[in-house]
């Protein structure tokens, strides 16, 4: 599977938003965890403790309700007691099967034979009662005291054993919801610290790439092609665009070497040509010569005009030459301005890779403001919880007062909700700890959108310099063409120098023919040696002006660096 940038920021950010995500529903979770198991924790231990004094009450409910009706006789106390003793057995089986301590459940074993002892013993007074035999009420009366004294102090006991017994499963409580907190802080931490070392790769991944190729973009563009090779191992994007850099650089080293020989080769013809002017001068000097001097004898003038042709010969074979060295150099202007063509797209096309790298990272800081936002969410959850913890503080501050008003048996429904009170300060506690957690969290977003904006800032960079190297190769295109074109009139200016030339030589031998014939003829002569001189005119001015395109191009070629 081939990574591009895009797939790279995509994956390692989606990585760091599934992270936060499991963070967060995690978190959310546990907390939830921790309210549910404090409501049902507060609603058993309130229940215990409920049920408890109200056997109590209703043992002692039972033995008032007794008493009124062995000294009143109301028949309507018998059902009033019943009812107290059915509630009574009905609290006591339910505190046996939900109170889990064995102290506990051997009280209730206590409160139960005494209290059976002491009905059995209660219900024989109610039945003497209503039989109307006074001494055996007074004495069932005073054997019960014993067994409900004993039964009263066994529920004493029970209720002492219950509130130790739910102290107990608060402290417990309270260390399970500190162990849970530990835990998320210690979660919320790892996936901070992992999530900041995949923003720094990330960032690291691109910016330093980009401003390698940055570098080397500018050393090309200031003219140094003997910049080192770009070394990127990656088949990303990045790693495309270093690769088309330094194919440009070698296919230009390429170009500006050939043209730097062909240069040269041009400024020697040119010297060549400007050689053999020189020659036809002085041979055109020569027949000048040789005319003025037709009258000392047609043989001597003969021999003049052969010099002469032969000259005239040598410059028809330096011209051709120098035609073919023209030629040559047509040939390489044309590869010239191709080449610099070609890099000219190259860097148009490194320039749409960089936008593309550009419109990536965009995206990507995108994605990271989103999971910002995400963050300020579970802040607000987080706020919620620290509400209800709030809430839960006033009703156990309400449910304490309620129990001062009830006395004695409000005491132990007190001790709860002093509990519950606590256990609400601890939660509001780590619920501000987790606030925090997700502000840091934040905060690393915050930073990694920094990141994103200076990879941003990175890679407009290297798309200015491409840019300018866009620019200087536009220009390298533009000079090549002017070179090319010069180049081709410098050879349509030789063609014409080497037609001349061959027509000079046909007018020598016409003039060798016609010399031979009649010394007459010297007019024709002169002529030819005019049409001569022009010629050697535009040779020399043809010379001079390749020469100096040559040393035009050897300048514009010093400025680069091989």
């Amino acid at each position: 599977m081939k990574w591009t940038v895009g797939k790279k920021i995509g994956g390692g950010f989606s990585l760091v938003l599934a992270l936060v995500i499991l963070m967060s529903g995690f978190t959310i979770w546990k907390i939830g965890e921790i309210t549910a198991n404090y409501h049902t924790f507060s609603k058993l231990n309130i229940e215990k403790m409920e049920m408890v004094q109200g056997a109590a009450a209703d043992i002692a409910n039972e033995a008032v309700t007794m008493r009124r009706f062995n000294f009143v006789g109301d028949p309507n106390d018998i059902p009033v007691y019943n009812d107290y003793k059915t509630k009574s057995n009905d609290r006591l089986k339910w505190l046996e099967k939900n109170l889990n301590t064995g102290t506990g459940k051997e009280y209730i074993t206590s409160i139960k034979q005494a209290k059976e002892e002491y009905e059995r013993i209660a219900e024989l007074s109610m039945a003497a009662k209503q039989a109307g035999k006074s001494d055996e009420v007074a004495h069932y009366m005073a054997e019960a005291g014993s067994p409900y004294k004993a039964t009263m102090t066994a529920t004493e006991k029970l209720t002492l054993e219950t509130r130790t017994y739910v102290a107990q499963e608060q402290e417990q409580y309270a260390k399970d919801a500190r162990s849970s907190q530990v835990f998320l802080i210690v979660i919320n931490i790892i996936v901070i610290i992992v999530s900041s070392i995949i923003a720094f790769f990330i960032s690291r991944n691109i910016s330093r790439p980009v401003h390698t190729v940055a570098e080397v973009a500018s050393q090309i563009a200031a003219g140094n092609l003997a910049a080192d090779t770009i070394t990127y191992q990656s088949e990303d994007e990045i790693g495309q665009l270093a690769d088309a850099f330094n194919k440009m650089r070698t296919n230009l080293r390429t170009v500006i070497s050939q043209v730097s020989v062909s240069a040269e080769q041009l400024a020697a013809s040119s010297e060549e040509l400007t050689a053999s002017a020189e020659q036809s001068a002085q041979a055109s000097t020569q027949v000048a010569i040789s005319i003025m001097e037709v009258a000392t004898g047609t043989e001597a003038q003969g021999r003049n005009i052969n010099s002469a042709a032969a000259t005239v010969g040598n410059i028809t074979t330096a011209i051709q030459e120098i035609a073919s060295n023209a030629g040559i150099a047509t040939g390489i202007s044309d590869r010239a301005a191709a080449a610099a063509q070609n890099g000219g797209n190259s860097i148009e096309a490194a320039i749409q890779q960089m936008n593309t790298i550009n419109q990536t990272v965009t995206e990507s800081a995108k994605v990271v403001t989103k999971l910002g936002e995400r963050s300020r969410e579970i802040g607000q959850i987080v706020d919620t919880i620290s509400n209800i913890a709030n809430q839960t503080n006033l009703l156990a501050l309400n449910a304490a007062i309620e129990a001062a008003r009830a006395g004695e048996q409000g005491r132990g429904f007190a001790v709860v909700a002093e509990e519950v009170r606590k256990l609400a300060e601890q939660s509001q506690a780590a619920t501000k700890q987790i606030a925090s957690l997700i502000q840091e969290i934040q905060n690393e977003t915050d930073n990694a959108v920094t990141a994103m904006n200076d990879g941003t800032r990175e890679v407009k960079l290297g798309t200015d310099v491409v840019n300018t190297a866009g620019g200087a190769f536009t220009e390298i295109s533009s000079l090549a063409s002017q070179v090319s074109s010069q180049v081709k009139d410098i050879a349509s200016a030789i063609e014409r120098v080497a037609a001349g030339s061959e027509e000079m030589v046909v007018s020598i031998r016409e003039i060798e023919t016609i010399s031979k014939e009649t010394s007459g003829q010297t007019q024709t002569v002169s002529a030819a040696t005019e049409e001569q001189s022009a010629s050697m005119e535009e040779i020399a001015s043809s010379s001079e002006a390749l020469a100096h395109l040559a040393e035009e191009l050897q300048v514009t070629i010093a400025t680069f660096k091989l």
